[in-house]
């Protein structure tokens, strides 16, 4: 899926920030939690999880962005996050999710329309991810927010 980036106001993003080499280990627990039972879980145990989060840092899956991408925390904890790579030289989801026992609290919004509004600032024009089309929750945000199929 693509969307063009324009200018829109952004959301408050107080409770969001951008990852570091620290939160490898929370994001890797966030993706386990995440995926767990879900169309997109292929039996991935905790320490391929954190395994995954780490060939994402090293470039796996093009260049690691983390001044664009997003986490969202609650009382420590890594609740939903959005990981921006560099796919092709364009920006990239290479993952977003969100801790099931916080779903549907806009956690995933937020943390997209953060990195939209990131790298619109920075001359971005567009973002690209890739999507099974059986996730439909994943899928309607994504539309919500302009995203087409290509």
């Amino acid at each position: 899926m693509r969307v063009e980036l324009h200018e829109r106001s952004s959301p408050e993003t107080q409770d969001l920030r951008s990852p570091t080499e620290g939160d490898i280990e929370a994001l890797g627990e966030l993706m386990y939690r995440a995926y767990l039972g879900t169309i997109d879980y292929e039996d991935e145990t905790l320490e391929q999880s954190v395994a995954e989060i780490r060939k994402t840092y090293q470039g796996d899956y093009g260049r690691f962005d983390p001044e664009h991408s997003s986490i969202a925390e609650r009382n420590g904890l890594v609740v939903s996050a959005t990981l921006i790579t560099r796919w092709q030289d364009r920006p990239f989801v290479a993952f977003s999710m969100t801790d099931p026992r916080f779903a549907r609290q806009g956690l995933a919004r937020a943390s997209l329309e953060r990195c939209m509004g990131l790298l619109r600032q920075d001359g971005e024009h567009e973002l690209r991810l890739v999507v099974t089309l059986e996730n439909e929750p994943a899928v309607n945000l994504y539309e919500s927010l302009g995203f087409r199929q290509e």
